[in-house]
């Protein structure tokens, strides 16, 4: 590991894909950098549990995203890495917690697609709507609608069409064996960073930049502000001069949504279902979950719950999104499927004090705000993460991209 530098160019707040590949980029160019991480580990949102199931847990970040795009993949192709690339499709599905047969859930997918074609048009016009507003009529309009939930980490009366045309989509969703977070880690294994370290204070009154830490102050160039839009928004950092007025607007109109996770081992011998399979499950109004069985072909599943139902589970406490999840798998298995599970686990990304949440969405009328996040302010403090990429913003690989831009911006100012 690099010693970590006492008087760098460049500081890199946050030790999340973003400022990894941030800081990596830099390094390369010959700058000294030194990171800042206010948590107990790299990878921020992107972090593999390899404790408590015997198959590596992707906590956040899992997907290599639009894989024929994604730079990461192209990484994870030339490392050699194991690549599963197979689909999931929907097996199954219950509407009001009635189950639809095998014709209505042919329909319930081919309108998904027709969903998804709507809301892009719709966001290229020139009135920015919801992707509620966006939505063809359909029966399976309140339950189809959800899984832009899941994608936007937000409910879609509140989500921004504008934004969502924006994203660059293709074809395929890969897993990286051994997890994401880990791949993400490895990649950037050197790289140092200083832990347990959270800033507190920004000072770009003079001519450098001053960073203020519990750990004490560090003098810059140049910072690289790579936190999630939640913990901005809440001033968990707070800036001299404050941030400017538009800056300040821009996080208003990109707040953090919510995407829990919970993961469910079964035994071995268990074949009710296997990888590529899928089950949609709700019961009225916003409570839903979607679970996708045989993670890395093995008998890890995991359930996703999102927007304001994954906030208002997440409030009850621990175990209540376990057991939405432990109701559908009941209602699709039968009630002797508990015998068959080995241990399950949730995530609660809103109380990450370090997150706030899972990743931003833009609110009607802010689709521009991306741009504004991601502007330098005085050629001094950059901003970096999956928020300021309208191209492939809520993605690990938006977030790795935003670091090699800030890098290369950096780079260009310093001749």
């Amino acid at each position: 590991m690099k010693r970590l530098p006492t008087n760098p160019d460049v500081i890199v707040v946050g030790a999340g894909a973003a400022g990894l590949s941030a800081a990596k980029a830099l390094q390369g160019r010959g700058f000294e950098v030194l990171v800042l991480e206010a948590d107990d580990h790299v990878g921020g949102r992107c972090i593999t549990d390899t404790s408590t199931f015997s198959t590596p847990f992707d906590r956040g970040g899992s997907w290599m995203h639009c894989a024929p795009i994604n730079p990461l993949a192209r990484l994870a192709e030339q490392a050699g890495d194991k690549l599963h690339k197979a689909p999931w499709d929907v097996t199954w599905a219950y509407a009001d917690g009635q189950s639809l047969t095998e014709a209505e859930v042919a329909e319930y997918s081919l309108y998904q697609d027709q969903m998804w074609d709507e809301i892009n048009k719709a966001g290229q016009g020139q009135k920015d709507v919801t992707v509620e507003a966006a939505l063809p009529a359909s029966r399976w309009k309140d339950t189809a609608k959800q899984w832009t939930t899941q994608m936007h980490a937000a409910d879609a009366d509140v989500t921004s069409a504008a934004d969502v045309s924006r994203f660059e989509d293709a074809e395929g969703d890969w897993l990286v064996e051994g997890g994401l977070g880990a791949f993400i880690k490895r990649h950037h294994g050197d790289v140092a960073v200083r832990l347990n370290c959270p800033v507190t204070r920004i000072d770009y009154s003079g001519a450098g930049v001053l960073v203020e830490t519990h750990q004490g102050t560090v003098s810059a160039g140049h910072v690289v502000v790579t936190v999630s839009t939640g913990v901005l928004a809440a001033e968990n950092i707070q800036f001299h001069p404050a941030l400017p007025a538009a800056k300040r607007s821009a996080l208003e109109q990109l707040p953090m949504g919510l995407l829990n996770k919970v993961g469910f081992e079964f035994d071995p011998a268990w074949a009710a279902a296997h990888q590529g399979q899928l089950l949609d499950y709700g019961t009225g109004g916003d409570e839903f979950c979607t679970i996708l069985f045989g993670f890395y072909e093995t008998p890890l599943a995991v359930g996703f719950l999102a927007g304001r139902f994954a906030d208002q589970v997440e409030a009850e406490g621990e175990g209540a999104a376990s057991d939405y999840c432990l109701g559908a798998l009941r209602d699709l298995f039968g009630a002797d499927i508990d015998k068959s599970i080995r241990i399950s686990s949730e995530t609660a990304w809103r109380g990450c004090q370090h997150a706030l949440g899972s990743y931003s969405y833009a609110l009607p009328h802010g689709a521009g705000a991306r741009e504004v996040l991601g502007q330098s302010i005085d050629e001094k403090i950059f901003f970096a993460g999956e928020a300021t990429i309208p191209s492939a913003y809520a993605t690990v690989h938006g977030a790795y991209q935003s670091g090699l831009k800030v890098a290369a911006d950096i780079a260009a100012i310093a001749g």
